[in-house]
């Protein structure tokens, strides 16, 4: 579990992320003229709509390069892209194998397997889909009721807004422009996690196991990506 320091920065992380979406909402209606809102719901992608317009809006609002943009557990991301066998077999061990060294020595604390023909056909799965990971991130995202353990997909959206919190910057991008560089990079793995990285080097993704929270809850050693702001022209 986390300290009382982080579990209250959690909560004013997310208190000021919706008091940021509900300004760019309020902006938003102002500059086009039609109604935007936002939707303040943890299990959706869509943080600002505009139903008339039909502009779905994912806000990342930032005080570092990086930031969050999925997590869900190993269990269910297996489950939905029907991940099974020895590919299953990698991801349960990188994601999730508490209080263990699965590289047995060889990286004490990291989570790469000792096993290179394991790790590699994790990576493949990755590069092969691309585009997959990219709608289950950061377009759409998979989800699954607490209720009913269903898995479900969220609805889509197709625009993002990029705001550094320290220097009050913002960009506009377009969910389809960030397709296209995806479509274009590649995943690759080192000791702890995997980055995504564009075709000109640029880090757009990393993907690490979550390893705070209390133990087998709150998400503990879940699959947490994180986005880095993407370099592609803004339509501003």
């Amino acid at each position: 579990m986390g300290t009382l320091a982080q579990i209250e920065a959690g909560r004013k992380a997310k208190y000021d992320g919706h008091t940021e979406e509900e300004t760019s909402a309020e902006s938003l209606s102002v500059s086009t003229e039609y109604y935007h809102y936002t939707d303040g719901r943890s299990k959706t992608k869509r943080d600002i709509l505009c139903d008339v317009l039909g502009h779905y809006f994912s806000k990342k609002s930032v005080s570092k390069n990086h930031t969050q943009c999925h997590l869900t557990s190993w269990d269910v991301w297996c489950t939905y892209f029907n991940i099974t066998g020895e590919l299953r077999e990698w991801f349960g061990l990188f994601f999730g194998t508490p209080h263990e060294d699965v590289s047995n020595g060889a990286h004490s604390q990291h989570r790469v397997v000792d096993n290179d023909r394991l790790n590699q056909l994790g990576v493949e799965w990755f590069n092969n889909h691309k585009m997959e990971t990219f709608d289950a991130i950061v377009r759409k995202g998979i989800y699954q009721d607490p209720k009913t353990k269903e898995i479900f997909v969220g609805k889509p959206v197709n625009r993002m807004i990029w705001y550094n919190k320290v220097t009050k910057q913002e960009w506009n991008y377009y969910i389809k422009s960030i397709a296209d560089v995806v479509e274009g990079g590649k995943w690759v793995l080192n000791p702890t996690t995997l980055h995504f990285v564009d075709a000109n080097g640029n880090k757009l993704f990393h993907l690490q196991m979550k390893g705070s929270g209390k133990k087998f809850t709150s998400s503990y050693h879940s699959l947490m990506f994180h986005i880095y702001r993407p370099q592609v022209n803004d339509y501003q």
